[in-house]
């Protein structure tokens, strides 16, 4: 069985194709880069909320659940209309991969005790993209496996963005950050050799 929240992505486009009808004439590429200046404004939530407003982290929240729609409807756009192209599927990669680095770096910079896991885990999230993508260059299918993957970090930040403002206004002792960071790290390991395990034994049985 497969860990990772990847697959739900094909019921949550289900909940929002009736959005499609008002989207007809919209490229799906300008979504894609919508999600943009959203990773921006996540970035510098956790940014300014570890500078001691921790509301922010509140705000980010909302904001994750904005960037993952976009990040369904794009492609939903494109293979509902038929307007998926070469370009489209770089830029609906490229624009959550910039997302992901803007949230990691603000993290790993926003205080000196999150730096080492927070370098750690922006190198886990890139390596974690690349061990499921490297198949593709001998005509393999993307892998999605893993504790660690892009839509599993989400909704786990979710969940750490309002431990972490519970932590900082009741003045708990866990660093949430901390230990997120640190687990997409380590579980990011886990899911690089899972999908690179899983891109091996495809190219063995491929013919």
């Amino acid at each position: 069985m497969d860990l990772g929240l990847y697959n739900l992505k094909y019921p949550a486009r289900k909940l929002i194709a009736g959005v499609l009808p008002q989207l007809e004439d919209t490229d799906p590429n300008h979504i894609s880069y919508v999600m943009i200046p959203v990773g921006l404004l996540i970035a510098a939530c956790y940014w300014v909320g570890a500078q001691g407003q921790a509301w922010m982290y509140l705000l980010t929240i909302p904001l994750i659940f904005l960037r993952m729609f976009l990040g369904t409807l794009d492609g939903l756009v494109a293979t509902h209309y038929g307007k998926g192209s070469k370009k489209g599927e770089i830029v609906n990669r490229l624009a959550p991969e910039l997302c992901d680095a803007f949230t990691m770096v603000a993290l790993a910079l926003a205080r000196p005790e999150w730096t080492t896991a927070g370098i750690l885990a922006l190198a886990a999230t890139w390596l974690i993209t690349f061990a499921g993508l490297v198949g593709a260059t001998a005509g393999l299918p993307t892998q999605s496996v893993g504790p660690a993957g892009q839509t599993d970090r989400l909704a786990t930040l979710q969940v750490v963005s309002l431990l972490a403002f519970l932590q900082e206004t009741r003045h708990w002792s866990v660093d949430v950050f901390a230990l997120f960071l640190w687990w997409v790290a380590l579980g990011g390991a886990v899911t690089v050799a899972l999908r690179l395990q899983r891109n091996l034994r495809a190219a063995a049985q491929s013919p």
